[in-house]
This record gives C-alpha cells, sequence and structure tokens, in this order.
C-alpha cells in the first residue's frame, strides 16, 4: 500500500494489490465507458483515444502505455499534461518514475553479477560486511542476498526507522556513503517477521544493495547503467525525479490536494531518498522500459540471446518456497494468460506503474500515470485491462 508523509514518500507500491483478480476487476469501473465502442484492435492507431477515455474517467494528470510482442513494440501512446493545469503535453519520449518496479531492475543487475561470478545467490550480510558483524543484529548476519531479494530475509517493512532516515533527505555525501548507512542502521533494528517467511521490504532491496556496492567498489547506480542500461540500450533511463526545477521538459509526479492534483518540481520532495534506489528510484521511457520487458519475456520464453541465460531468467522468474513472489516479481496464473503471468506495480505516492508480462502470450505490457494512490493504481490497471483486450482482438487465444 502507499502512504503518503508530509514531508517525502517513504513506501512503494506492494506487489501484493496486483496478485489477485479484485484489482483488475475494480478497474473495470473506469473501463466501462469505452465498452459500447469496444476498446480496438492493437495496432489500430487508436491507443491513444483508449487511453485519453481513461485518463479522463479516472481524472489523471497523464497516462501512458506500451504492448509489446515479443521483442516488437505492438502499439505505444502518451496522453495528458506534463504538470496539471499546464500546457505542456506529455510525449512518446518522455520519462516516467517506475517505483518499486525498481526491484527486478536490481535483481537483474545482481543476476548479471552472478553469472559474471562476480557475487553469489547466497552471499550473506556477514560475508559482505565482514567489519560490522559485531555491531548489527545477529539474526541477519548469515541472510543471503537471494532472500533479501524475495522478501524473505526477516528485515524490517518500514525503511523510516532507520535513524539517519530524515537526515538523508539534504544528505550531500557519496552515495555509497549514504546506502552503507542506512543498510546498517537497518540491520541494527530487530527483524519485521521471521526469516523465510514472505514480508515485502524496501529495506531488504537497499541492503542488497549495499551488499553489492561493497563487493565491487561501486555504486548501484553505476553498475546498473554499465551492466543492465547498456547492454539492453537503456540510454535514456535515469534516477529519481525526471526533469529539472524550473521548466516542464518531463512529466511531474503529483500529489492529491481536495480535488485536485499539485505538480511537483524535480528536487528532494519529488522522490524518496537516493539511498533507497534499489528499491524504487528508477526513471524511464517506454522505448527503454520496453527492452527490459522484452528481456524477461523472452527468458521467461526460454530464449536464448538475452542478457542473461534462459537458466538465469528461469532463477529470477521463480517465487521463494511457500510465497508468489519471486526476484522483483509477483508470480501467479491467470486464464486470460494460458497460464503463469508476471506481474508488479509501482509507486513512490505521486507516479504510480504496472507492469505485466504472459509469456504463454509472447505478451508484455506497462502503464504507467504522473499521480499515484487509488487513483494511480485504478488507472493503469484499466490501461492493462484495454491493452489485453485489444491484444486478443489481434491474436485471438489460442492462436
Amino acid at each position: 500500500m502507499t502512504r503518503d508523509c508530509p514531508a517525502m514518500p517513504v513506501r512503494l507500491r506492494s506487489v501484493r494489490d496486483f496478485l489477485f483478480p479484485g484489482a483488475i476487476i475494480a478497474a473495470c469501473g473506469g473501463f466501462a465507458g469505452m465498452e459500447l465502442q469496444g476498446p480496438g484492435v492493437a495496432g489500430d492507431g487508436r491507443l491513444d483515444t483508449v487511453l485519453e477515455t481513461i485518463r479522463t474517467e479516472h481524472g489523471l494528470p497523464a497516462l501512458a502505455a506500451v504492448l509489446v510482442r515479443g521483442r516488437v513494440i505492438l502499439e505505444q501512446a502518451a496522453v495528458g499534461s506534463r504538470a496539471a493545469g499546464g500546457q505542456a503535453l506529455v510525449t512518446l519520449d518522455d520519462h516516467w518514475h517506475i517505483g518499486s518496479l525498481t526491484k527486478a531492475v536490481t535483481a537483474t543487475l545482481v543476476a548479471v553479477l552472478v553469472e559474471r561470478g562476480t557475487v553469489g545467490w547466497s552471499l550473506t550480510v556477514g560475508q559482505a560486511f565482514p567489519g560490522l558483524v559485531d555491531s548489527i543484529r545477529p539474526e541477519y548476519v548469515d541472510v543471503r542476498l537471494d532472500e533479501l531479494l524475495q522478501h524473505v530475509g526477516g528485515t524490517v517493512e518500514d525503511v523510516t526507522r532507520a535513524p539517519s532516515w530524515r537526515a538523508l533527505l539534504t544528505n550531500s555525501s557519496p552515495i555509497l556513503v549514504q546506502r552503507r548507512r542506512l543498510a546498517v542502521e537497518l540491520l541494527q533494528l530487530p527483524p519485521g517477521g521471521p526469516r523465510g517467511t514472505y514480508r515485502y521490504s524496501n529495506a531488504g532491496y537497499v541492503i542488497a544493495g549495499a551488499m553489492i556496492e561493497a563487493v565491487t567498489g561501486e555504486s548501484w547506480e553505476d553498475l546498473l547503467r554499465r551492466d543492465v542500461f547498456g547492454p539492453l540500450g537503456m540510454t535514456a533511463s535515469g534516477f529519481g525525479a525526471p526533469g529539472v526545477a524550473g521548466a516542464v521538459t518531463e512529466p511531474r509526479g503529483h500529489r492529491r490536494v481536495g480535488d485536485g492534483w499539485v505538480p511537483l518540481e524535480p528536487g528532494p520532495f519529488a522522490d524518496n531518498r537516493a539511498a533507497l534506489g534499489p528499491a524504487g528510484t528508477v526513471n524511464t521511457t517506454l522505448a527503454d522500459y520496453e527492452r527490459f520487458m522484452a528481456a524477461h519475456l523472452a527468458g521467461a520464453r526460454g530464449e536464448a540471446g538475452g542478457l542473461l541465460s534462459p537458466t538465469t531468467f528461469a532463477t529470477l522468474h521463480n517465487p521463494a518456497p511457500g510465497s508468489d513472489y519471486a526476484f522483483g516479481w509477483g508470480v501467479t496464473r491467470r486464464d486470460w494468460a494460458g497460464g503463469t503471468v508476471l506481474v508488479h506495480s509501482g509507486s513512490n505516492t505521486m507516479w504510480y506503474a504496472t507492469v505485466w508480462i504472459a509469456p504463454e502470450r509472447n505478451l508484455a505490457m506497462f502503464a504507467v500515470t504522473n499521480a499515484g494512490g487509488d487513483t494511480g493504481a485504478q488507472g493503469t490497471a484499466a490501461a492493462i485491462v484495454a491493452l489485453i483486450a485489444r491484444y486478443d482482438a489481434a491474436y485471438p487465444r489460442g492462436n
């Protein structure tokens, strides 16, 4: 769930809401207005009209979506305003904050490092921070990297409990120093639950990011640029709230105030602390995120030639025992998908993003808006419903 904080967003959207049909059923209320004319067919040139209908019905500043078959974009569109009440319209090249969809990106980076032999899935907290073993809780010393990435490491859910959380807002120390300090403070807090039991935790991803930084001596940001963004051609992707203050050159995240949306200028109050990066600070374009989805779609189908081997992709898409969460992906089944789907949602409370990948249908789709909360969740879910219907019309099930 998302939650607003007077100063900053503090939690990223949990995947749980999108593992069950209720979220999509609820979203269909916003889709009902299109039922009379039908959602159309993928590739008919009408996706912008469909999205504009959804955007208007949900009262969103802007809405964008992309539909992928295999490694090809079937259609994409972006509608609405970069900033509510402004004249600047969003474009296909704009950047969007994806919140906790970052988790799958972080897990993919770790997988690259595992294949390279730089780290192992079994790397423990104690091995990554040998000089800190005596200063952290003993329950965490043997917790493994893979457990943290699957939310079964027992770490706390609320990162704001870290003593330095407020100070991180204006901290000018190198990001490696900030993230290591935050990770250590989180490792000094009592466990949020029993190890081995699923408990969605941004803290776990912060700690995992600090662990690979400790091993490599490089920041999560630099590693991601070189080892994931670079090989996939995601040259436009970055970190934090997109754009610059004083010029509306990119979409801005929005806060709900009364019945309206208030845009926030890029800056320290427009996103989570940078130290939280591995849990959810990536921004990207539709084209760049399509490349990431396509890599995971191909990997889930067992196709070789991608960023990682099919075997490693299978690991990334395999839930922890007794859980429906893998490495940055919720894993469930849907009739419309013909089997397993990979799903996640993400929000820093001022944006909302949703991704679904259906390997059996060779389908991947992504929807995002520059507004958070239930409105953002329902709007992006309605866009996903429309994309599924349009895909069905172009590629009927069973064909």
